[in-house]
């Protein structure tokens, strides 16, 4: 299945190729990623973007952006036909446990690209001047094989905040200094900075009709108080996410 790159978070701005690949998973598919699962969160990241690889080596170089997305949608198709998906999320403030569908093209909205981040910028930590780079699969996967290896990180989103920062491979110890000590005004560069290359899908808001709560929207006025889910936490347990989305009815086995 060809997917437009133009399509993906990133809008596709600069990819030299117009679509990449991605296949709903087969039953055996499932089975043997089931039997190989990682139970590292780092070692599961790379497991998801090798399962894609595999079907199109182009997707090494899409920004992280994409490959992210990418590994929620291959995930989607295999349990869903028609795209959509079934969740439950109970409200933190009555306890009600509220279900709700989800559809790619109603529920999943991308927050819309400024081609001049796509640039990358230069930014100032601790003193120290640096090149920011919108990071393809490719290069973040050369940080990435360092923390693999050396496992001195396990926070994936730390790792991905360390390489958006460029030439990694000079000032390695540096640059993962200035992104760990962090302070002050430094802290808010980093989370904005991680907003605009990473986090491009944004949160689906579900509200829940027990206790419809509301809650100052900063003008002086009301709205009601949504609860937030993001993307890449739906499926956790993807075998049983398969079943809640495809039961087997009567019509499907016909006993003698």
């Amino acid at each position: 299945m060809d997917i437009s790159t133009a399509s993906l978070p990133s809008g596709g701005y600069g990819y030299k190729f117009p679509t990449v690949s991605v296949s709903p998973m087969t039953f055996l598919q499932i089975t043997q990623y089931l039997e190989n699962l990682p139970s590292d969160p780092l070692d599961k990241y790379l497991y998801d973007v090798n399962n894609l690889v595999r079907e199109d080596e182009n997707i090494m170089d899409c920004y992280v952006m994409d490959v992210d997305f990418l590994i929620f949608y291959k995930k989607l198709i295999t349990v869903s036909a028609d795209m959509s998906y079934s969740l439950k999320i109970t409200c933190p403030d009555c306890g009600k446990v509220i279900q709700k569908t989800i559809t790619l093209n109603n529920d999943i909205h991308f927050k819309q690209i400024d081609r001049e981040i796509m640039n990358g910028a230069v930014i100032e930590l601790n003193g120290h001047k640096y090149d920011v780079v919108v990071p393809t699969m490719r290069n973040f996967k050369k940080v990435f094989d360092l923390y693999l290896r050396y496992k001195k990180i396990s926070d994936l989103k730390m790792i991905k905040t360390i390489a958006m920062i460029g030439d990694f491979n000079l000032n390695g110890n540096q640059i993962e200094n200035d992104v760990l000590g962090a302070t002050h005004n430094d802290i808010t560069l980093l989370l904005a900075l991680r907003e605009l290359y990473y986090d491009r899908v944004e949160p689906i808001e579900i509200y829940c009709p027990n206790c419809n709560s509301f809650e100052d929207d900063g003008n002086g006025g009301k709205r009601r108080k949504n609860l937030a889910v993001r993307v890449d936490s739906l499926i956790v347990d993807f075998f049983r996410e398969l079943c809640n989305n495809s039961p087997i009815d009567g019509s499907k086995i016909l006993f003698k």
